[in-house]
């Protein structure tokens, strides 16, 4: 998870879409990366695992206009890689 936002932060989107990106866009990669056009960084604020393959987590996401984007759930880690996620946006 950490790599995983560390890398969209980077704007490394193809090591990102590697590490689960493409198992949790629910759209081809051109969109996806266009999706990050106004974020400047996304931060994973906490991570916490409930068991070997479930992992929450909150996250917040600045944007070039000054504001800024959270959101909270979970994600499914199988082999180092997201297969999954249920991420629902906060503010």
């Amino acid at each position: 998870m950490t790599q995983f936002y560390q890398d969209l932060s980077n704007g490394d989107y193809a090591d990102a879409w590697t590490l689960g990106g493409v198992n949790i866009a629910g759209t081809d990669y051109s969109t996806w990366v266009a999706g990050y056009a106004t974020t400047t960084s996304v931060t994973l604020n906490t991570e916490s695992q409930w068991n070997s393959t479930t992992v929450s987590a909150n996250i917040t996401a600045p944007q070039s206009d000054g504001g800024s984007t959270s959101y909270q759930g979970t994600y499914t880690v199988e082999g180092g890689v997201i297969t999954s996620a249920n991420i629902t946006q906060t503010s």
